[in-house]
Parts: C-alpha cells; structure tokens; sequence
C-alpha cells in the first residue's frame, strides 16, 4: 500500500476509542499460555505510517520482535481463513483509497480515503504476524470475495475525476465495506484465536461506522 500523507481528520473519538481498546485486548489475548506455560508473544501491528505496498501481490511481512516466534495458541482454520482472506481484502481498499486522494473533487473524500489507508495498514500488517508465525500465506489480490470490485470497475474508477468519481467511489467502498463485514462475522462465529475473534469485531464496528458515514454522504450527492 502507498502511504498517504497524513494529517488531522475529523475522527469520531468514540469509534476511535473503541477501535484502540478493542485491537488493544484482541493483542493482548494472543499472548495467553496454556498449562501454566509462559505466554508466547503475540506480533505488535506496525506504526501506521509505515508503507504499505498497493499494487504487490503479497504483502511484505513486517520484522518480527525479538522472541516472538511461537505460534498463537489455539487457532484454528477458520482463524487462518480470516486473516488470509481479509488482507488481500483491505489491499484492494487501498487501491481504491490512494485513487481518491488525487481523483476525488471533494476534501471530505480525500479525507475519508486517509482514514482508510491508515486504518487497513494497521490491520494489514496486525494480521500479516499471524499468518507468518502460523506458516501460512494471504490469498491472491484477485481471489474473488465478498464487496471485492472487478479489475474493470477499478479501471473505470481510475479514469473519472471530480463530483463523477466521488460519487462512485462512495458506491463502491459500501459494496466493499460490506464484505469485509461478512468475512469478520464469520471469524467471529467459527474462529478459536481470541486475538482473531477481537480483531474481528473491532473491524465490524469501524466498518459499520464507516458505512454509515459513507450512505450519508451519498445521499447528499443524489
């Protein structure tokens, strides 16, 4: 993902406050131990600021710290699933996120796509750790999912500019969003990792806030 410069945005400090304290204890519950054994850490998500690469194919994983090489305890498929699928899924919000900082005709969008960028590459880079210690992979940038867009739809977005692009962007992120909430409610329903399990929730709240956001804007344009 290519980081977007950053600067002060009208956040809602509830959904903020929730995101912080629900990522905070998703962390804090992959280091639990078993049998009285010593925890084993659970990866730190990078800083935010950090690059994320928007036209890879796979993400590049971040150092890991010191001593952190055991695998979360109790996980399961399902966990694996989850961060596997939803990586390759908030890559592509990326994608549409860095057009909207040079396309889009309204700040209230650009600043939206900020919100994005750095809100994905937390989670991104959260869920990357994981998989590395889980020896697993993300899917394909192209696997088909759930809000996914088509490389068409994104190639169309790319060429407009302006009130055009603003509005179908908007369209798109709802559809996106949407799907993204639809894999979290299944890691939520079937995963084992409680770390995965918090994550999952904390992506559900924020993306639902952000939908909200998103409609209401929309309605605006109509």
């Amino acid at each position: 993902m290519t980081t977007a410069p950053r600067r002060p945005l009208p956040v809602n400090p509830g959904l903020t406050g929730t995101m912080t304290a629900v990522l905070a204890m998703a962390l804090l519950a992959g280091c639990g131990g078993a049998d009285g054994a010593s925890p084993s850490p659970a990866p730190a998500p990078a800083s935010a600021a950090a690059a994320v690469p928007s036209n890879d194919a796979t993400v590049t994983a971040t150092p890991a710290e010191p001593g952190a090489t055991d695998a979360p305890a109790d996980h399961n498929a399902a966990d694996v699933a989850f961060a596997g699928r939803i990586i390759p899924h908030h890559l592509q919000a990326v994608d549409l996120a860095t057009l909207a900082q040079s396309r889009a005709g309204d700040p209230w969008v650009r600043d939206m796509a900020s919100r994005i960028l750095s809100a994905r590459d937390t989670d991104i880079r959260t869920l990357k750790g994981w998989l590395d210690m889980w020896g697993a992979e993300p899917l394909p940038r192209d696997h088909k999912m759930p809000g996914m867009q088509t490389r068409a739809e994104i190639d169309a977005l790319a060429k407009l500019s302006g009130p055009a692009f603003d509005k179908r962007f908007t369209t798109l992120m709802i559809k996106h969003d949407g799907g993204a909430i639809a894999i979290a409610g299944v890691e939520q329903k079937k995963g084992a990792f409680d770390g995965g399990k918090a994550l999952a929730t904390a992506i559900s709240t924020a993306l639902s806030a952000e939908v909200k956001e998103l409609k209401e804007y929309l309605a605006k344009l109509k």
